[in-house]
């Protein structure tokens, strides 16, 4: 049986929700720890496949223009954290951008409920990737 996901491709402005999106299809397809070290008692050839899967999942759910940023990267690992490096943004900056977000959020007439409520939790998920620790 073969389900097919529809997520939005990762665009430079979705990385926390693409990320978290991402990491479920990767679980899906039993390639997670491709984003991780290798572990020592897998063959070759099981790591090569999972590895590959995982590649392809990453490279089918990004818009065309951020290619470039990992076209030289030969692992899940390496794409992974190259993203993760350029994309997730853990700053206080981000942090009171997302809560201003938040308390200044207001349905509008046109919104459904459960269309709010999506964004709603967005905005939650978003705040709790860009979680900034201060001393």
């Amino acid at each position: 049986m073969t389900t097919n996901f529809e997520i939005e491709k990762f665009n430079e402005n979705n990385f926390s929700l693409w990320q978290f999106k991402m990491k479920a299809i990767l679980r899906k397809d039993n390639c997670i720890i491709a984003i991780e070290a290798r572990p020592a008692e897998m063959t070759d050839q099981k790591w090569k496949e999972i590895d590959n899967n995982a590649i392809v999942n990453l490279h089918l759910t990004k818009i065309d223009s951020i290619f470039s940023s990992v076209a030289e990267k030969e692992t899940t690992n390496e794409i992974w954290d190259t993203f993760t490096k350029l994309y997730e943004v853990k700053s206080l900056h981000t942090l009171i951008f997302l809560k201003r977000k938040l308390y200044t959020l207001r349905m509008s007439e046109s919104t459904t409920v459960m269309d709010h409520i999506n964004h709603l939790n967005t905005l939650f998920t978003q705040q709790s990737a860009a979680d900034f620790k201060h001393s």
